[in-house]
Formats: C-alpha cells, sequence, structure tokens
C-alpha cells in the first residue's frame, strides 16, 4: 500500500527544513586571536545524504516497468520484496532491479538506503549505481549493476575454503570498499558473503552491495531478532536491554568472520555467545586462558591467528581498523598447502586512496538535480562515477538480515549452506 500524500508532503517538508537550517549562512564571526578555519567553508555543514534523499524524493514517478524495461528473470526475492535482471529499452543496458515492498518498508527507509547506494558507488569496489529511482503501486524500486557471477557465497566450497591467492585478492578488495566507507563516517552493519558480489570466479573484480543496514557512526539503534553467525559478541548480548550506538567496530568483526569463511568453507561459530562451544574455546584462547590453540584455528600460521586475533578481538575497542590486514598480506596465512594456500597474493599492491572530495560530492548532488530519476534516463557517469557498459549486480541480493530471503538457482544444482544459522539478537 502506498503512503498517502500527506505521508509524503510531511516527510519531503522535514528533509527540506532540515537543509534550510543547514545552508542558513553563519553567523558574523567574533574576533579571536586563535585560528578557526574549516577546510570546505560553509558547504561543509551540509548533509550530503539528506540533500541526495530530497533530490529522490522530488523525482520520485511512478512508472510502468513494461514501458521501460524487459524483464528477463527474477534472481532472488524474500520478505523485502524481489530482485529482477532486466533490459533497458532505450539503452540496451542490462540492470537489477531491486523492489522494496512497500507494505514492509517505508519511504524513509527506501531513500536512505537508495541515496547511500548513491553516495558510495564513486568507490570502484563498491556496488554502481544508474541514478534511477521510481515507484509502483505495490513497490519503490532502484536500479543496479548486474554481476553475472553472482556473489561470494556461490563460489565458497563448503568444508573446504578458497584458495589463499584467491581469498587474498577478495579480501582486499573489500578492505578497501569498508574503509571507503568507514571514512564516510558510515557503518555497512551486513558484512557476510552474499553481500560480496562478484564478475568471476576468481575474484578479480568484487564489489560490496547491500546498504539497508547501513547507518552512521553513533547513531542509536535498537534490537530487534534475526539470524547472522558474523554478529559481534556486543550485539548478542541478551542481557542488554539498552539500544546501542553504531560503531565501526562490529563491521571489523564481520570481516575477520567473514575471512575466516573464505579460507575454511565453514563459520568459526554459530553464534558469538556463551552457550556456543567453539565460540567460548575461542574466548578462552583470545583472553590468552590457555595456550592451546582452538581446534577451528589450528590450520592457520601464527602470522594468521595475530591478524585474527586483531580483527576479532573480544573487547570491541580493541579490534583494529579494516585497513590493518594490508599489513598482513606479505605474509602466509595457511599451514596447508592444498590448493595455493601456501602462496601469498604476489600483486598485494599498497591500498588505493579512493577517498572522494567534497568537491567531488558536489559535482554528484548537481548532477543529480539534473537528472530525473527515472528510466527513461539513465545517468551518464562523469569522472567520479563508474562507467555502466559492464554488468554487476548479485544474482541474490539478499535483504538485510532482519528478513529471510530466497536464493534462485542458476545452475539448478543444490549446495549445501557452509552452517545453519540459529537466531539471535541484532539491532537495527
Amino acid at each position: 500500500m502506498s503512503l498517502c500524500n500527506s505521508q509524503r508532503s510531511n516527510f519531503r517538508s522535514h528533509l527540506e527544513r532540515n537543509i534550510r537550517l543547514q545552508t542558513r549562512p553563519p553567523a558574523p564571526a567574533r574576533p579571536s586571536t586563535t585560528m578557526n578555519s574549516s577546510p570546505h567553508g560553509s558547504r561543509a555543514s551540509i548533509d550530503i545524504l539528506e540533500e541526495l534523499q530530497l533530490i529522490a524524493a522530488q523525482n520520485l514517478e511512478k512508472l510502468d516497468i513494461n514501458k521501460y524495461y524487459e524483464v528477463v528473470c527474477e534472481l532472488g526475492k524474500g520478505t523485502y520484496g524481489k530482485v529482477d535482471l532486466v533490459i533497458h529499452k532505450i539503452r540496451g543496458t542490462k540492470m537489477a532491479l531491486k523492489f522494496l515492498r512497500k507494505k514492509t518498508t517505508k519511504l524513509k527507509s527506501f531513500l536512505r538506503e537508495y541515496s547511500i547506494s548513491l553516495y558510495l558507488s564513486p568507490c570502484p569496489f563498491i556496488i554502481n549505481m544508474y541514478g534511477i529511482a521510481f515507484e509502483t503501486d505495490e513497490y519503490y524500486i532502484f536500479a543496479q549493476e548486474y554481476a553475472l557471477a553472482g556473489d561470494l557465497f556461490d563460489i565458497i566450497p563448503p568444508q573446504v575454503g578458497l584458495s589463499e591467492t584467491v581469498a587474498k585478492r577478495c579480501v582486499h578488495q573489500v578492505a578497501i570498499a569498508l574503509d571507503y566507507l568507514h571514512c564516510k563516517k558510515l557503518v555497512h552493519r551486513d558484512i557476510k558473503p552474499e553481500n560480496i558480489l562478484i564478475f568471476d570466479k576468481e575474484c578479480r573484480k568484487v564489489k560490496l552491495s547491500d546498504f539497508g543496514m547501513t547507518r552512521r557512526a553513533g547513531s542509536p539503534v535498537k534490537r530487534v531478532s534475526g539470524t547472522i553467525p558474523y554478529t559481534a559478541p556486543e550485539l548478542c548480548d541478551t542481557t542488554r536491554q539498552e539500544g546501542f550506538c553504531v560503531d565501526y567496530s562490529t563491521d571489523v568483526w564481520a570481516f575477520g568472520v567473514l575471512l575466516f569463511c573464505m579460507l575454511t568453507g565453514n563459520f568459526p561459530w554459530e553464534k558469538a555467545m556463551p552457550n556456543d562451544t567453539f565460540y567460548e574455546e575461542f574466548v578462552r584462547w583470545q583472553r590468552r586462558r590457555t595456550g592451546t590453540v582452538p581446534s577451528q584455528w589450528r590450520r592457520f600460521t601464527d602470522e594468521g591467528l595475530r591478524m585474527f586475533r586483531r580483527l576479532l578481538s573480544i573487547e570491541q575497542e580493541r579490534r583494529c581498523s579494516v585497513k590493518e590486514v594490508f599489513s598482513y598480506f606479505n605474509q602466509c596465512w595457511m599451514l596447508d598447502t592444498e590448493n595455493g594456500n601456501s602462496s601469498s597474493l604476489a600483486s598485494s599492491a599498497p591500498p588505493l586512496d579512493i577517498r572522494s572530495s567534497s568537491s567531488e560530492e558536489d559535482v554528484l548532488v548537481d548532477r543529480l538535480k539534473q537528472q530525473s530519476l527515472s528510466p527513461a534516463c539513465v545517468v551518464v557517469k562523469g569522472s567520479i562515477m563508474m562507467d555502466t557498459h559492464y554488468s554487476s549486480m548479485s544474482t541474490n541480493s539478499s535483504s538485510s538480515s532482519t528478513g529471510s530471503y530466497e536464493r534462485v538457482n542458476r545452475e539448478n544444482n543444490e549446495r549445501g549452506r557452509i552452517l545453519v544459522a540459529t537466531p539471535i539478537e541484532i539491532c537495527v
């Protein structure tokens, strides 16, 4: 059911009021003997994400999908809605349309996910956006790239894992994407293989996706139920009834679990809680109450274990930043020599500096203001956007951790999950 016009108007008025307040000319500065300069002037106070949401809300049109797209197939579906592979009839471009059901998605949530995705897409390791957003009677919809090779989950051999070379290649790109996200003071909050999109089976090109749970660092969140084995222990603590503040360390923890899954084809535990035997074994070792390496971790080298100690510190304030993983790339992580795990990544170059400047963000906003966010006009990418002629978007495009989803089998071959997750508490 669509939101009524008064609700939509109230939301737009709220955004407009916030932007007016943020762009109001500053009061005259008082004489001072100390220097008080701002690197970006008054423009620095503008909330770029709220401005993008306002632009999207003002241009959101109700359109007939069949008029602009040829639907090829359904890529995935879940409680959130569905994802379809389509061909743009005017441009002939393959795209993935994400449909968010209005019955379960507020307009504010849709605009937030769309705007965050658009805001982050200048990073070459984050899924690209086409600048297309519209609605039907039943759905809010936006367009993303289509990834022919699917997602990372599809290529991790259960109980075996990826070769160290391929894993390092993937980790390098995901770490850059997460560092970029954190530099923007945003936290992904849903790092898992299903949200890492791949362009080839060797992970020469991968991208981070699905920003439905992304929030600003420091913003308060409340507890809801969900099923995800990547959740940090402080969020699994059911004795804490109060909410939490979003923190980068939760991404770091999930990133560490993701790395373990890539290298082993297993989860290290079902849930980071005291009643999980594997987790408790890890906690005793992590807190140096025992010198015996936990059974799940005996395949890693001393250097690999040191890296995991840093990423998976039980105390969140002691966890390292994501980019610290780069200092371990010239070291061997696995003890076994099968599947090429004995060789380190030959091309482990230093991480790229892909942080965009405020001037690039201004260009993004100006470009959107000149565009109609409808399927009739595909955004032409400029210097800060990725080229749109290639395809990429998950054939799974899973929903956030708070909802279930169904994976569409591309090759008609059933494969087991790495490990069956059990319900635990997370926050949104």
